[in-house]
């Protein structure tokens, strides 16, 4: 079975919820829902400023707060199925973004609140798009790619808090007539000219990259509108029922290789000579001890350095052979997109 042909299954003319539908994957699956002909209702602590995203959509607007668990019975009445991407986005004044105290609060207890509230409610599917960070980085580090069996063992207070959500979710499908599913996403590509590789762009086209060295790591990724289908498939096929699923587009990608193919879409050579990654460790020292001291950011750390250097890589093996996931988008497509629009804005 294939997400085509899965995907209609479940959500047309369902009465379906999100929350986190403001964020840049929950816009897109909102979207998505619609093309699939679901009644769409959107959980929200601020109704005013949400509806303005689907101007004319049929969308309909429940306040509610995760933190605050007697909020959500009402926003949960009437509803068959929960698509949950809510998270504590953290400030700029939280530092370290991983160690926000928000993260708990919002991520663990107001999804331990959402699923009291789904049951409750009668509620009878769960979808949570999680993140590979609640497997912790040394998952994906090794020399082979880390798959649903490798033991998680989150390392920062978001993975801690997202893998407690996912076993509260989890526990809500174990009850037989009751359908929950996890999907774990790596780094989310295709957001427009947002993330990790918008940023890399400008820094490239500025000339504040240097020659990457021709370290051979190995990254995953997904792009949005293929996570957005993964989330429905997981919603349709009773193969999902209980289950944890990496979701990826199958590819590996080093930082080197990004860093070629953004030279080559800005129409610039890439260099003969590279800076040795004994320099670029040297630099990351000096950076990390600066933004120590004085707390100010610098451009390259040795928590930078090892993200850019080494291996995060993950096999999406599973929910391609149990529910026929096919990813439809790769890196090489999308890089030459955002070029383009860095270029033009």
């Amino acid at each position: 079975m294939t997400a085509q042909t899965a995907v209609p299954l479940a959500v047309r003319g369902t009465s379906v919820l999100v929350t986190g539908a403001t964020g840049k994957v929950g816009r897109r699956l909102v979207g998505a829902l619609m093309a699939e002909q679901a009644r769409v209702t959107i959980l929200t602590r601020h109704p005013e400023q949400t509806l303005d995203l689907w101007p004319g959509a049929p969308v309909i607007c429940r306040q509610a707060d995760l933190t605050h668990a007697s909020s959500l019975g009402a926003a949960l009445d009437g509803i068959e199925c929960v698509f949950h991407l809510a998270s504590y986005s953290p400030a700029a004044s939280d530092g370290d973004i991983y160690e926000a105290s928000g993260h708990w609060p919002v991520t663990a207890e107001g999804t331990r609140n959402l699923v009291v509230a789904a049951v409750a409610a009668g509620v009878r599917r769960l979808i949570y798009l999680s993140s590979v960070k609640a497997m912790g980085d040394a998952a994906g580090a090794g020399p082979t790619p880390a798959s649903e069996d490798t033991p998680a063992e989150p390392d920062s207070l978001y993975g801690r808090a997202k893998l407690a959500a996912e076993g509260y979710v989890l526990d809500f499908g174990a009850h037989a007539d009751r359908h929950a599913s996890v999907l774990r996403l790596p780094m989310v590509y295709g957001l427009r000219d947002q993330g990790n590789i918008a940023r890399m762009i400008d820094a490239i086209a500025r000339n504040r990259f240097p020659p990457w060295p021709k370290v051979t790591n190995r990254r995953s990724a997904i792009h949005v509108d293929d996570a957005v289908q993964a989330a429905l498939l997981a919603a349709a096929h009773p193969r999902a029922k209980g289950q944890i699923f990496l979701v990826t587009d199958g590819c590996e990608y080093s930082t080197r290789w990004l860093y070629e193919q953004i030279r080559l879409a800005l129409g610039r050579r890439v260099p003969s000579w590279t800076i040795p990654l004994w320099a670029l460790s040297t630099v990351a020292s000096v950076g990390t001890l600066i933004e120590q001291v004085s707390g100010r950011a610098m451009p390259l750390t040795r928590t930078g350095l090892n993200k850019l250097t080494g291996n995060a890589w993950f096999s999406a093996e599973k929910i391609r052979r149990e529910l026929g996931f096919i990813p439809r988008h790769r890196l090489a497509e999308e890089i030459p997109r955002l070029v383009t629009a860095y270029l033009a804005g």
